[in-house]
């Protein structure tokens, strides 16, 4: 079974070229995955190499409630990317002309710029008219395309870093703002308070002023109505005092004729002895008139006295109250406030009405002096009058009794009765002074009766404002308590923030999503992710080179009794040990060159053998069907698995033509097990991969089969080929 097969193989023992042909066999896969494993290893890693520039105009902008503090963003941004391995690149910072002509050059793989608004356009999120800040990276794909795609993906994350950290300092703007909210919520809350406390007080001075005012309208009700009663007693007075002026005036004229008698009498005592008893009759009557008019005269002096009293204490108490407390409340409401119209207009009332009770107080204690400076004169009189009126009725009477002794007393009665008309006039006199006294009283009390009658309109006005007033204050205490309540409900619901929280929640609303990439069973390089895919290549490309150093099959055989299976065996088996070395040396060198790891190495060893020998197969079949024209399709096969085994990018992703023809490929299945074994996925889908691969193995060994059969057959076309490759 192994004796062609090793009859194949000792051929290239005979020389040293044949010896070096299987070496080279052996480590060309290697020398292909390797080298293309390198290249693309970790490219991503060694981007800092790469030499890009910055051009940074900015020219800042005063960031906004800061008290002319600037922010420098496009200088940030450069310090932030410029150490080596920090931006991606290795950025440089030069200016626009330089940028351009590195670029155009090649010496620069990309051109960042920041324009002057940076800043500016960064800081308008806090204002009115937000704009957003821009940055212009500029590649050039004619140096390189992949270079371009990369930069746009660094570009990202120089934009979302940005973002991030433009978006946190807005946001921990905006909280600082509710601590300025809550800050000046906490003061509403205090000056509500205040104005609550205030209220309260203002309602009880409301009250106070309330029942002052209606004491004061009911006081000056009583005032109105002893006003009036003392009008009507100043009515009665004058007419007293006319009376008595009136009587006055005849006990003038008495004492005239009686003067004008004495005289006549003492001319002629016997015409006094015929006429006593007339005399007595009239000195009788005149005493009687005297009587009553002293009566009168009392009367009028007791009765004014107590009413003028009565009115100078009633206007003077009427004064006080409205100088004093009315004063003040009043002032103090006008002082509470300055602009209520009807505050103001009750003050000016107020001030005419004290200046009304003044002057009625002036002329109710000048009427009183008055009345009081006549009192004392008119008793006296009236008494002197009197007591001369029974002295001369006495002596009349003794008149009458004696006429003898009138004629005798003649000369005392005439002297009596000059002192008698001096009295009467002198009672004449102040009967006349007491009428014009009384007069200006009764003037006073008219004057005082519509003083009092404004002065009871305007306390009435006073009680209703005073009223509306205290209602108005109730409904301010209400809506101050509210208003004070409802500030601090809300001051509780109004959050603050400390420092830490601050940066703590910006960051969190900055980025509200934190999305973390997690890979199962991950590998530790780019190369490694790729290596199923590139090792898959070598070992096709190996198989390839397999077979046009060594036979598909031993031709000489053909012409043997040997059985096509054991011809087919016989070209296979080299095949598969190649094969089997070139695995060994490909992994040897990624292991120690790349320092490579599989996540199973038994089994991604023996799989790799696996593919080897399913590649081998396909090869064999190929050379042995067409020979040099199955080395062409060997190699259109490789394009085609290329383009459809999904070892960069996910067959999906690929026209459909290759989703459709990528399960009948066998490097489909080898890229399929080997990604699972390297990385140490799912030992199923290996197994499914070796199982495939299996069977297309034995498919290709029997149509070598079949092919080895048809071979024993020489043609024409075999003898002269058209075409030899």
């Amino acid at each position: 079974m192994f004796s062609l097969p090793w009859l194949e193989l000792s051929r290239f023992k005979r020389h040293t070229i044949t010896r070096l042909a299987i070496i080279v066999v052996a480590i060309i896969p290697a020398i292909y995955g390797g080298l293309y494993l390198a290249s693309n290893w970790a490219p991503t890693d060694n981007l800092d190499k790469l030499q890009a520039a910055v051009v940074n105009t900015d020219e800042g902008a005063e960031r906004p409630n800061s008290d002319g503090e600037k922010l420098h963003a496009g200088d940030e941004l450069v310090e932030q990317i410029t150490p080596e391995g920090e931006g991606g690149f290795d950025w440089q910072e030069t200016s626009l002309k330089e940028a351009n002509d590195g670029l155009a050059e090649g010496k620069y793989f990309a051109v960042l710029e920041i324009p002057s608004n940076f800043s500016q356009r960064l800081v308008s999120t806090g204002g009115d008219d937000p704009e957003q800040a821009g940055l212009n990276l500029r590649t050039d794909d004619a140096h390189n395309f992949i270079v371009g795609q990369m930069a746009g993906t660094i570009l990202n994350e120089i934009k979302s870093g940005l973002n991030e950290t433009t978006t946190a300092e807005y946001v921990s703007e905006v909280y600082l703002g509710f601590n300025d909210i809550h800050s000046s919520t906490e003061q509403a809350v205090d000056g509500a308070s205040q104005l609550n406390d205030g209220a309260v007080d203002l309602h009880e001075g409301t009250g106070e002023l309330s029942d002052g005012a209606h004491t004061l309208d009911k006081g000056v009700g009583t005032l109105q109505t002893g006003i009036g009663d003392l009008d009507d007693g100043a009515g009665k007075l004058v007419k007293g005092s006319e009376d008595l002026k009136t009587g006055a005036d005849t006990l003038a004229e008495s004492t005239a004729e009686a003067k004008d008698g004495a005289k006549k009498l003492s001319a002629g005592a016997g015409q006094v002895a015929d006429g006593t008893s007339q005399l007595r009759d009239t000195a009788d009557e005149v005493t009687d008139k005297a009587e009553d008019l002293r009566d009168r005269a009392d009367d009028l002096v007791e009765g004014a006295r107590p009413k003028l009293n009565q009115a100078e204490d009633d206007f003077d108490s009427a004064r006080k109250t409205v100088r004093g407390d009315m004063d003040d409340r009043v002032a103090q409401l006008r002082e509470d406030y300055p602009d209520d119209p009807n505050v103001a207009k009750l003050a000016d009332d107020m001030d005419n009405l004290g200046g009304d009770l003044d002057k009625a107080h002036g002329r109710a204690s000048k009427a009183a002096d008055e009345a009081k400076d006549l009192e004392d004169p008119v008793k006296n009189a009236v008494d002197d009058v009197m007591g001369k009126i029974r002295e001369a009725d006495k002596k009349i009477g003794t008149l009458d009794d004696g006429a003898q002794k009138v004629a005798t007393g003649a000369d005392d009665l005439h002297s009596g009765l000059i002192k008698l008309d001096a009295g009467a006039g002198d009672l004449a006199k102040g009967a006349g002074d007491l009428n014009d006294g009384v007069i200006a009283l009764k003037d006073g009390t008219e004057e005082a009766k519509t003083g009092v009658a404004d002065l009871k309109d305007g306390s009435s006005q006073l009680a209703d404002g005073s009223d509306e007033l205290d209602t108005g204050a109730k409904k301010l205490v209400d809506g101050s308590g509210e208003l004070a309540d409802k500030l601090a409900e809300g001051l509780k619901q109004i959050p603050t923030y400390d420092k830490s929280d601050r940066e703590n929640r910006s960051d969190v609303v900055a980025v509200p999503v934190d999305a973390e990439k997690l890979e199962d069973n991950a590998v530790d390089a780019y190369g490694e992710g790729l290596a199923a895919f590139f090792a898959s290549l070598a070992l096709w490309i190996g198989g390839m080179i397999t077979y046009m150093v060594i036979n598909a099959i031993p031709y000489r055989a053909l012409m043997s009794s040997a059985k096509s299976s054991r011809i087919a065996w016989a070209g296979y088996v080299p095949g598969l040990l190649f094969g089997v070395a070139q695995v060994a040396v490909l992994y040897g060198v990624l292991t120690f060159a790349l320092d490579f790891s599989a996540g199973s190495w038994v089994w991604t060893l023996l799989f790799s053998i696996l593919v080897a020998a399913s590649f081998h197969a396909v090869h064999q079949l190929c050379v042995a069907a067409l020979g040099g024209v199955g080395r062409l399709i060997a190699l259109v096969l490789l394009m085609v698995q290329i383009a459809s085994a999904g070892g960069t990018y996910p067959v999906e992703t690929a026209p459909g033509i290759f989703q459709i023809i990528s399960p009948f490929l066998p490097m489909t299945h080898a890229v399929n097990g080997l990604r699972t074994l390297i990385a140490g996925g799912d030992m199923l889908i290996a197994a499914q991969s070796a199982v495939i691969l299996l069977l297309m193995t034995a498919i290709c060994l029997v149509a070598t089969m079949f092919v080895c059969g048809r071979k024993r057959m020489v043609t024409l076309t075999q003898l002269h080929p058209s075409l030899s490759l």
